[in-house]
């Protein structure tokens, strides 16, 4: 419980993923305040370096906009695999692990305050924090299922790229560096990991990616955990390619 407190502490004390990140496109003029619920608004397909295809849907969201530029609200998301391509299952399930969508069911919260906001870009700080249930590959035993807490905290660059108000089209750009904290229990890093993790792993994401019309992205994502006992296994940087639609 302990551990869980610090956990939550730390990512509002540094205080989203680029995947299922929340883009404002309010205007700076014009705002308004607004709550609004979701449900299976987006659909999210991804591979990466280490050879696994997936597939996400965001099955509910509740999303609170301010006048003053705060935002933040809460997600259910699913993730199933429909590729597990690695022939190391250490690096299988630290695909799921640094994965911020992950897990066959992941639930969090986040939040975001502008820091700058001018015509066609802004500027804000974000942070996630959440728990997913992943279905992983053990190395012994028969345990297929385990639990983690995570957190992000980071800067949030969006800037408007193009826009033709009487076609309906517009492309959006953004950039996301972020830290962020993996949280998981010691004897599941020792059936799925062989302890070449620790329980907090600590390290840093790098996102960024082009929205088209608010209803299409390409979103390319760089993780890492820097503080692993074993580099060459799961210390690597891992690459992320999704594209996502937003219904």
């Amino acid at each position: 419980m302990k551990k869980n407190i610090c956990l939550l502490l730390l990512a509002f004390s540094l205080n989203l993923d680029a995947q299922a990140l929340k883009l404002d496109y309010r205007s700076p003029v014009n705002k308004e305040s607004f709550l609004k619920i979701n449900v299976l608004k987006k659909f999210i397909g991804g591979v990466t370096t280490l050879g696994h295809l997936d597939f996400t849907s965001e099955l509910m969201s509740l999303d609170y906009k301010a006048s003053n530029g705060l935002m933040g609200g809460l997600y259910v998301l699913g993730t199933y695999s429909m590729i597990t391509g690695n022939k190391n299952d250490k690096k299988n399930n630290l695909s799921h692990l640094l994965n911020p969508l992950g897990g066959s069911l992941n639930g969090g919260l986040y939040i975001s305050v502008s820091l700058r906001k001018k015509e066609k870009g802004s500027l804000k700080i974000s942070t996630r924090m959440g728990k997913k249930a992943i279905q992983g590959t053990p190395l012994k035993g028969f345990e297929t299922n385990f639990t983690s807490n995570y957190g992000s905290l980071g800067l949030l660059y969006q800037r408007l790229l193009f826009e033709d108000g009487p076609e309906n089209k517009r492309i959006d750009f953004w950039i996301n560096p972020q830290m962020m904290v993996s949280q998981n229990d010691e004897k599941n890093l020792e059936l799925f990991f062989d302890n070449d993790l620790k329980p907090e792993s600590y390290g840093y994401g790098l996102q960024t990616g082009l929205e088209f019309n608010q209803n299409l992205r390409l979103v390319f994502l760089l993780n890492q955990f820097v503080n692993a006992h074993t580099t060459e296994s799961v210390g690597i940087p891992v690459l992320r390619f999704s594209l996502v639609y937003l219904r």
